[in-house]
């Protein structure tokens, strides 16, 4: 699945980041509209634009505003799971992914349920550094699963976070993540990491 994004939604790129901590293929898709719609009202407000600078776009903004009135009540509660549970699962997916990303690059091709692999390094690291959630295998392998799809964009955002001056890059940065992660297969085996159909890829697309 493809996600394609202008340059107001790369500049909130947060927002879907937030989209993608939902728990399935499905909701994650809904809630990117739901983003959309918030990187319109963000723009809105931040706009001193009134019926007599630029009539057309104020018809526009009120003939739309109904959809962003019913997205503002589900960007609401997609924000509630976020802070509540969502966000604190993504963010143990990202650091397996990292692991993952790191076996690619060492070429060690490490697997993942395996003995003394990715996910019981994981769970060790976890139980030394006091980490809530991350340390029970079976819980490991369930989030995993769920969000294996979608780590690449957040995996992205914490590079550039560090190395600021990649920021214009970000999008690709994460393309190359998600091919990685999907083109290459723990040793010993046939499959790839990430199933490439469980994955959102994004595509910046300029509107000019």
């Amino acid at each position: 699945m493809q996600v394609r994004l202008n340059e107001p939604q790369c500049a909130a790129l947060g927002l879907f980041r937030m989209a993608l901590s939902e728990a399935t293929a499905a909701d994650r898709l809904s809630a990117i509209e739901v983003m959309r719609h918030e990187v319109v009202s963000m723009g809105l407000d931040s706009f001193p634009i009134t019926e007599a600078s630029s009539p057309q776009f104020v018809r526009w903004a009120a003939t739309t505003a109904p959809p962003r009135y019913e997205a503002a009540h589900a960007f609401h509660e997609i924000a509630q799971r976020y802070e509540s549970k969502n966000e604190r699962h993504l963010n143990i997916a990202e650091f397996i992914g990292k692991k993952v990303w790191d076996s690619i690059q060492a070429r060690r091709f490490q697997g993942l349920q395996v003995a003394g692999g990715l996910l019981e390094q994981t769970s060790d690291y976890a139980r030394d550094m006091g980490v809530r959630g991350a340390k029970d295998l079976d819980v490991l392998r369930k989030i995993w699963k769920r969000y294996r799809g979608v780590v690449h964009l957040g995996m992205a955002m914490d590079y550039v976070e560090e190395h600021p001056e990649m920021r214009a890059h970000v999008l690709q940065l994460a393309e190359r993540i998600r091919l990685g992660l999907s083109t290459n297969c723990p040793k010993g085996t046939n499959a790839s990491y990430v199933d490439p159909q469980e994955q959102i890829s994004f595509l910046y697309v300029s509107d000019r």
